[in-house]
């Protein structure tokens, strides 16, 4: 399975060049300028969002909505999003996920949106912060970073943001992936982490740009 991943696109819509199976978009797809306003947000996954993701080379799309996307925390969000999705005709190719699953090809994906953010942003500590998911996820989808390797430092502060209750359930888990994102700057080599079962899992930043909100990283892909 070939997998892309982005993250933190904040409105840009950049061009995937690649084909894969799934592409994953871990989060804050919102532009900063109105990620508080309803409307323009579902405007926007209308006119402009849904349609670049119809025109990319993939299988399978995973859409998740993490901190600065705060129009996903009303309750009428997610009916919303799946009606925009079902009026494109796009409802076995495009997945909307938060704090649930979707299995593709075998592979079950399961999100968890909660971040160390803000108290005023979406999925943060104003709200009951947890990174539990399910034991039998695969590819765990994550916006906020593990407290391990170099994913959890914001480089330009050297500012620490990974999270031990984040490892301590992937160490306790059986997957093979944790895609993070949320520290634009932290490591986007690929790390291991050794599990307490004995086998090896990966955690991939894919967040594509810098502490400035530029594009500063391409889109990362994986094979599993």
């Amino acid at each position: 399975m070939k997998i892309i991943a982005i993250s933190d696109q904040h409105g840009n819509l950049n061009q995937i060049k690649d084909s894969c199976n799934v592409l994953v978009i871990a989060g804050d797809l919102s532009p900063l300028c109105y990620q508080q306003d309803y409307d323009a947000v579902l405007n926007l996954s209308d006119n402009e969002f849904i349609q670049w993701m119809i025109a990319l080379y993939t299988y399978h799309t995973i859409i998740v909505h993490c901190n600065h996307d705060l129009s996903c925390t009303y309750s009428s969000f997610k009916d919303d999003t799946y009606n925009l999705i079902k009026r494109h005709d796009m409802c076995d190719k495009i997945h909307y996920l938060c704090f649930d699953s979707v299995i593709i090809d075998g592979k079950k994906f399961y999100c968890n949106p909660n971040s160390d953010s803000h108290s005023l942003l979406a999925f943060s500590n104003q709200h009951n912060q947890n990174y539990e998911f399910d034991d039998d996820t695969n590819i765990l989808i994550t916006h906020q970073p593990p407290r391990f390797g170099d994913v959890r430092f914001v480089r330009r502060f050297n500012k620490e943001f990974g999270y031990v209750d984040l490892l301590n359930d992937i160490l306790r888990s059986n997957i093979s992936l944790n895609i993070c994102s949320h520290i634009h700057t932290g490591d986007h080599e690929t790390t291991h982490v050794i599990l307490n079962n004995g086998k090896s899992a990966i955690i991939k930043n894919v967040s594509i740009l810098d502490e400035d909100y530029r594009v500063a990283y391409e889109p990362v892909i994986i094979e599993i």
